[in-house]
């Protein structure tokens, strides 16, 4: 790390970087609409959550009020489960399933923390770095990062429904280097999606690694890391 501004803080993603979904995303949504009597292929929902996840606007909203924003996290999501569930078939009973999906992710049970998440975060907290998550996600998180144990182990839990801004967009890693008294040269961004993360904490003045965890996949000139236990030998 550069010399010129020694590293006082450490940023991270949710998703992907720190947890991930504890069953596929297909299966849950098939086995909820089973629940409320609707039989959809697991395969035609994995392609559609693909598709349409990629497709929708950004999880951020210029609303402040928190009922308000509540509602507008809750219709971000129906609307892209109505558009995934467009591909597979249809539940007549929507509403109730609906809000079954979005309960059981609410539910920190849903999600599992990478083996080796707490660690880094401890690794990082000995050599005295000020930690944030910064995260695409909604009013869920705290709760979730909470019921896993992480929430404990950082100083900031910043997510783009809170904040107004959604990575790339450098104004979200400005709400965590606010948050975390730290400037840009002095903060590094680990995540899993290059132009989120890696891209978007470039354009924030940070430092940036990228996680790639799938096998075989090829870093290129781009400073990567296969898990977070490889952070650790880059700080020192």
């Amino acid at each position: 790390m550069s010399r010129q501004h020694p590293l006082r803080a450490i940023t991270f993603d949710a998703a992907g970087t720190l947890i991930r979904v504890a069953e596929p995303v297909a299966e849950i949504y098939a086995r909820l609409a089973r629940e409320h009597g609707a039989e959809l292929s697991p395969e035609a929902l994995d392609a559609g959550f693909r598709k349409v996840f990629a497709d929708m606007p950004p999880m951020a909203f210029e609303e402040r009020d928190p009922a308000v924003l509540i509602r507008c996290e809750r219709d971000w999501w129906r609307d892209l489960v109505t558009r995934v569930i467009q591909q597979a078939g249809q539940v007549a009973a929507f509403d109730a399933y609906f809000d079954a999906l979005f309960n059981y992710y609410a539910d920190g049970h849903a999600w599992r923390a990478y083996p080796e998440a707490h660690a880094a975060l401890q690794s990082a907290r000995q050599r005295g770095l000020r930690i944030a998550v910064v995260s695409n996600f909604d009013s869920r998180l705290p709760p979730i990062l909470r019921t896993l144990g992480l929430a404990q182990q950082v100083d900031a839990v910043v997510y783009s429904t809170g904040c107004g801004a959604a990575k790339p967009d450098p104004r979200i890693f400005q709400h965590a280097l606010q948050a975390l008294d730290t400037s840009a040269e002095a903060a590094l961004h680990v995540g899993d999606n290059l132009k989120a993360d890696y891209h978007g904490a470039l354009a924030a003045g940070m430092r940036a690694l990228h996680l790639e965890r799938r096998a075989g996949a090829r870093p290129g000139s781009i400073p990567t890391i296969r898990h977070l236990g490889e952070i650790a030998p880059r700080l020192d």
